[in-house]
């Protein structure tokens, strides 16, 4: 019996240490100062691109596409920027219809396929405004016939 209240007690011991140690290195922090630590989002704004209409890639070009993309793009103040430079403008326009007219109709006529397009539009448009964030990009309008 006195080998077994030893080992429970070198047990107890144990856990306690490590508890101890984990609290002390940070390990159980509290939510409060999670929260404090975690920075503040800026809002975003929207910016609206003009809608797009081209043809897509189909064999016969018969397929097209129209497109109204938005933008959710932080700080907000960043927007009216991009706004009024029309040359990044014309950049962003250019990076959307290239990625739009390299599509086929299978590709962008199910929702996966839309979202794949969504994610390839934000990764390429990210590093035209590098002073800001594209957040989201969104569809007002997708036709695809």
């Amino acid at each position: 019996m006195n080998k077994t209240v030893l080992i429970a007690v070198a047990a107890v011991v144990l856990i306690g240490g490590g508890a101890g140690a984990a609290y002390y290195l940070g390990y159980f922090g509290s939510a409060e100062a999670e929260a404090a630590e975690t920075p503040v989002d800026a809002p975003a704004a929207l910016l609206s691109l003009e809608p797009f209409l081209t043809n897509i890639n189909e064999g016969g070009g018969e397929r097209y596409a129209r497109v109204s993309v938005q933008l959710a793009v932080s700080p907000e103040e960043k927007v009216a920027e991009i706004e009024a430079d029309a040359l990044l403008l014309a950049r962003l326009r250019d990076v959307v219809l290239t990625q739009l007219s390299s599509k086929s109709y299978t590709e962008l006529s199910d929702s996966g396929g839309k979202d794949v397009f969504r994610k390839e539009l934000r990764e390429k448009l990210q590093p035209l405004v590098s002073e800001a964030t594209v957040e989201e990009v969104l569809f007002a309008d997708f036709v695809v016939q």
